[in-house]
């Protein structure tokens, strides 16, 4: 036992190291277009503007910036963790493939075994993405046209449909609990809306209470047995 427990702490200090490591390097390469800009055509925008645009990136995203990485993390793991915010997508991409392999391997999420195949189906995820990227890189942009109506439409509601997908895959692990969160969540959003309440805001509400919803079925389902 304590030679698994050394040597799940050595992989662990190393996934850290070698994730620290490709994000530094990934937060370098962001500006490496920037400074391409700068150099080689003098574009370059003042400190109000890059503040500008950087309070807009806030407002829109910056609720996620704490949310999503803690409540993906238990199904995530640590390595794919480092995977998702590297490559991006996580919601709509990452998040979705992590849960498909663990559901294919029959593996629970917050295991060891759990964290390997979601992040064997994360690294999947961003060879797929790369390549599909790639080829509508060249082709998209002529065939998307071509498509009817109807499903250029619907490219506006994938996300939440990919997120529909992700709460009835949790939701039916537990009844108890997905119905209370999606109830509440409603309640909330309703409420929220006539209250005027800030979309972050209520964001931040609703996955606080799902966190209290699940906690207070645990507890009442334990005191009953």
């Amino acid at each position: 036992m304590d030679n698994n427990n050394q040597n799940t702490s050595g992989f662990v200090n190393w996934v850290v190291r070698a994730g620290k490591l490709t994000l530094l390097m990934g937060l370098v390469a962001n500006f490496v277009p920037c400074l391409y800009l700068w150099l080689a055509y003098g574009v370059v925008p003042s400190i109000g503007e890059i503040f500008a645009v950087w309070g807009l990136a806030l407002a829109a995203y910056g609720i996620s910036w704490l949310v999503q990485p803690t409540t993906y993390f238990p199904v995530l793991g640590m390595s794919c963790s480092y995977i998702c915010w590297y490559a991006g997508s996580v919601a709509d991409v990452r998040l979705p493939a992590a849960m498909m392999a663990q559901r294919a391997s029959e593996a629970e999420p917050g295991t060891p075994e759990g964290d390997v195949m979601a992040t064997i189906g994360t690294a999947t995820s961003v060879f797929l993405s790369v390549a599909i990227l790639t080829l509508f890189t060249f082709i998209g942009s002529k065939a998307i046209p071509l498509l009817p109506k109807f499903i250029k439409d619907s490219f506006t509601v994938i996300l939440p449909a990919v997120f529909a997908a992700v709460y009835v895959q949790f939701a039916q692990k537990h009844l108890k609990a997905g119905a209370g969160t999606i109830a509440l969540g409603l309640f909330f959003y309703f409420i929220g809306r006539k209250s005027g309440v800030p979309s972050g805001l209520l964001t931040v509400l609703v996955v606080l209470t799902g966190m209290l919803v699940a906690r207070v079925v645990f507890a009442w389902e334990k005191k009953s047995t």
